[in-house]
């Protein structure tokens, strides 16, 4: 087993020809853990195939401030249809976006929605809380139950369900706004890494000495390197020795799987190259700005995981709005007797979803296309480099063509000014 240090968590990874090894855990949310307190344990996922078997792990945490072990088991399901959310929109992603029939085709795939599959658990105990309210005040109704037993029916005008309703849908705007807030946020900064990876390789294939190719193609393949080492530093899952295969050589990739902050490392790196190049000073400002963005990229997204939206709040939530929909079926059955089982299936599958879609984004990067963005600067990077010459040479060309015609043009008017003068010469 090689054991290293993460920047997040402490990590152990197995070795490719060992099959048993124990996963990477972060810390519990809002609490404190000793990477020597926590206990790893490996399971196997059960029904769950492809790239949700990545999810099928178990964590077993002991921490001073519990008495007990606090075991916290992934959803595998959900876990691994985050993956599916890692979509890249094209021009006939958009026209289908935008089409006429989006609400019907939404509607009838309903049942396939990922987010009905995750809330499947509470959609079901609120069905059964339906129709067994119902069918109580049915036996009460038709006289099945003895002429004391209490009705379960409210009063929707009048009682506490009415007057908390507003209360709770800002609670509900408020955490899905905050949680949008934050994956806006983490797409603008995975922005910014993109333009500036292409701004840092375009001012060394610039500004670097012409007779030192070598540190032109280490620009080009470490610049490459930090989206990369970025992605694989947000995720649990990822691994960086495969991600760069064939970007990095085997000595330069060791060393990077071997320091304790991935993302610094190719920053440090990408700092000594510049200072190698001799590069003149406002250029090598400039190409420095770039690179305190990069250290500032990875901090804002360190940021954003290590925190989340404060854990009282999320709390506080959930348990509003499970008491309201517990509550819900006993309002409703007046106005809309067994009627009523539908429509809290509808409503609780409407209010959950939004709270759901909300903790969902709350953690961007493992639904963002961090994968489509990190192949789009290898892509992009490799073309510069490829085109780098060629375009110099057209520049080149283009130059010498001009002071060629420019060259031209002076001899003629010259010439003509000559003759202009000897005409005049010979009149006087």
């Amino acid at each position: 087993m090689q054991a290293y240090s993460g920047g997040l968590c402490q990590r152990v990874i197995t070795s490719s020809s060992s099959q048993s090894g124990i996963s990477a855990v972060g810390a519990l949310p809002g609490r404190h853990i000793q990477t020597n307190r926590v206990l790893h344990k490996r399971v196997q996922s059960h029904g769950v195939k492809t790239a949700k078997q990545r999810y099928s792990t178990a964590v077993v945490s002991v921490t001073k401030d519990l008495p007990l072990p606090v075991v916290l088991e992934k959803d595998f399901d959900k876990e691994g249809s985050r993956i599916d959310k890692r979509t890249v929109f094209n021009f006939s992603n958009w026209a289908t976006h935008r089409s006429t029939n989006i609400y019907g085709r939404h509607i009838a795939t309903t049942l396939e929605s990922r987010i009905v599959r995750g809330l499947l658990q509470p959609l079901l105990a609120t069905t059964g809380l339906a129709v067994a309210v119902a069918s109580y005040q049915t036996l009460r109704e038709t006289g099945a139950l003895p002429a004391h037993a209490p009705g379960l029916g409210l009063e929707t005008n009048s009682s506490p369900f009415s007057l908390i309703s507003f209360a709770l849908s800002l609670l509900l705007v408020f955490r899905t706004n905050t949680s949008y807030s934050r994956w806006a946020e983490a797409r603008a900064i995975w922005g910014g890494v993109t333009n500036r990876s292409r701004d840092i390789l375009r001012q060394a294939l610039m500004y670097a000495p012409k007779d030192r190719p070598e540190l032109v193609d280490m620009f080009t393949r470490w610049s490459m390197a930090y989206s990369k080492v970025l992605m694989c530093h947000l995720r649990e899952d990822g691994d960086v020795e495969k991600e760069l295969q064939g970007i990095l050589p085997p000595e330069e990739l060791s060393q990077l799987v071997a320091s304790q902050h991935r993302p610094n490392y190719v920053v440090g790196m990408l700092s000594d190259l510049v200072e190698k190049s001799n590069i003149s000073s406002p250029e090598r400002f400039r190409m420095d700005q770039n690179i305190t963005f990069f250290e500032d990229c990875h901090g804002k997204c360190e940021r954003i995981l290590k925190t989340p939206i404060p854990l009282s709040y999320t709390r506080h939530t959930s348990r509003f709005l499970g008491i309201w929909l517990l509550v819900m079926p006993f309002t409703l059955w007046k106005s809309c007797h067994w009627a009523m089982v539908p429509a809290s299936v509808i409503i609780c599958f409407l209010l959950l979803g939004i709270e759901e879609i909300g903790v969902q984004i709350e953690e961007p990067f493992g639904v963002l296309p961090l994968e489509a963005m990190c192949a789009t600067i290898e892509s992009n990077l490799r073309e510069m480099t490829e085109t780098s010459s060629s375009v110099k040479e057209l520049v080149k060309r283009a130059s010498r063509e001009s002071r060629l015609a420019n060259n031209n043009g002076d001899g003629m008017y010259n010439k003509r000014e000559h003759e202009f003068a000897g005409a005049i010469k010979e009149r006087n």
